[in-house]
């Protein structure tokens, strides 16, 4: 993919941008003031919607300085609606976005589909037993 397709839905709207060029994430903006009282979470608009092709998907993280949260930041392919971010301010203090401000970025990565198959618990363990256990977080919880 040499190009990724964006259209403003608004006017105003601030088209996504990269601060450098080899940068993974492109910048989304709030296309209005938006406050964010402490511990609480607010829908942010963009302004824009975004072509993802098919075999890929978009992952909306939070910038590097950020101290707030971005939920369920996945723009899956023939999504095409608006870009709304979904922003939880974690802090004590309330948190404001300006019109222009950058609020997180969208990574597009490749995805795979695979089909899926039900099979017994003992089936998926025993493939897994060459590693010497269940290991990761299953091991931390068991006890």
């Amino acid at each position: 993919m040499q190009t990724i397709r964006i259209a403003r839905l608004r006017p105003e709207a601030v088209l996504p941008t990269r601060k450098h060029a080899a940068d993974a994430g492109l910048d989304f903006y709030a296309v209005a003031a938006v406050e964010i009282p402490p511990h609480s979470f607010v829908i942010v608009p963009t302004g824009v919607t975004v072509e993802i092709p098919d075999g890929f998907v978009g992952l909306l993280k939070p910038k590097g300085r950020a101290n707030h949260l971005l939920g369920a930041g996945v723009v899956d392919a023939g999504y095409q609606g608006e870009i709304l971010i979904k922003v939880a301010n974690v802090t004590d203090s309330p948190l404001r976005f300006a019109a222009g401000e950058a609020v997180g970025q969208l990574v597009i990565v490749p995805v795979l589909t695979p089909a899926v198959e039900e099979v017994s618990p003992e089936e998926i363990h025993t493939q897994k037993s060459t590693r010497g256990g269940a290991g990761g977080i299953v091991e931390q919880h068991v006890g």
